[in-house]
């Protein structure tokens, strides 16, 4: 069965025994915006959240979704997509932010 974003969110959150609460703490979003996306609707506005790609990550990372998976949610077509498009970012950190994109660096050597 494919379950929408909403519906994963929710599978994945009591499949892990978690309150809105602390999947939202783990995440590091709002307890009300995870509400809106396991919902699939904004109560304000009746209209369909839609998260950011940084949202998305932050909730494959807490759930520890694989990225096969995740980019499906992200909007790209397959992992291929998804790495070009971390690669842009990279790239973009490296001139922007130099001691960011060294910190990264130093992140990924450490194993």
């Amino acid at each position: 069965m494919n379950l929408n974003f909403g519906e994963m969110l929710l599978s994945e959150r009591t499949k892990r025994g978690l309150s809105l609460r602390a999947a939202s703490a783990i995440i590091g979003i709002s307890h009300t915006y995870l509400s809106e996306l396991e919902s699939g609707h904004d109560p304000r506005t009746g209209q369909k959240p839609l998260p950011s790609s940084d949202v998305i990550y932050k909730i494959c990372k807490a759930y520890e979704i694989d990225s096969s998976v995740s980019s499906s949610f992200l909007g790209y077509k397959d992992e291929d997509a998804m790495f070009l498009y971390m690669a842009n970012c990279l790239r973009k950190m490296k001139n922007d932010n130099p001691a960011k994109y060294r910190q990264f660096l130093e992140i990924i050597k450490e194993d």
